[in-house]
């Protein structure tokens, strides 16, 4: 098995010239003032810089979308300094604008108390961000590499609502994020190479991910709950 000086998480392949380094799970998660006070020492992979680029959008809108709704958590307070300055600039008008058409005073009919409004998002850029942060932490716990396309299933969470019914079985292992108040993730692997990831972004967002590794099934049942 190659190690990770030698192929790039995203794709599997070996590295080239073209290389960049990718933070994990990306640095504009890390708010600027926070980054200038405390210079943490944010976590790399090297990859093709084509390859990771292939992301950029996708993150930039999962930082601008769901960045705002953390604003109640000093790093989500922190973090919306910095989306305030990035919408206004020219390249952002487009993703600002439709971020801007994802709220809604009546979503799907729903007439709302006032002051209040619902917002949609792109799950599919939303979970695709999510499964390549998962893809660069688990090759950073098991130097193994995980396809884009590989099965899984992710629940997103608000403060605590709607967690899966597999999170008991992760919530008391150990938190391995450097810095819990901006990202912290935990997983637990059963012996049958089931994993289960759980993410926290900005104390506010929880992220889950179940796939099997190596061996990926179409149908299994895990404690009486259906997984896939």
């Amino acid at each position: 098995m190659k190690s990770e000086t030698e192929i790039c998480y995203l794709c599997g392949k070996e590295l080239n010239n073209n290389i960049s380094k990718d933070h994990v799970p990306p640095r504009q998660f890390y708010p600027s003032s926070i980054r200038e006070k405390y210079n943490p020492n944010l976590f790399t992979l090297s990859t093709h810089s084509s390859c990771n680029k292939l992301y950029e959008k996708d993150e930039v809108y999962f930082v601008q979308s769901l960045g705002p709704l953390a604003n109640t958590s000093y790093a989500g307070k922190e973090l919306w300094k910095d989306i305030s300055k990035q919408i206004h600039r020219p390249e952002s008008r487009g993703l600002t604008q439709k971020i801007l058409n994802e709220f809604e005073q009546r979503p799907s009919g729903i007439i709302l108390p006032p002051g209040m409004v619902g917002k949609k998002f792109d799950v599919n850029r939303i979970e695709r961000v999510i499964w390549k942060i998962t893809r660069g932490l688990f090759f950073k716990e098991n130097k193994q590499f995980l396809s884009e396309n590989m099965k899984k299933r992710i629940w997103i969470s608000y403060k605590g609502e709607g967690l899966s019914p597999f999170f008991p079985h992760v919530r008391d292992t150990p938190s391995r994020g450097d810095y819990p108040d901006i990202f912290d993730y935990k997983y637990l692997i059963k012996a049958d190479s089931l994993n289960l990831w759980a993410m926290l972004f900005w104390e506010t967002f929880t992220a889950e991910i179940l796939f099997k590794y190596p061996t990926i099934v179409s149908k299994k049942i895990y404690e009486n709950k259906s997984i896939f």
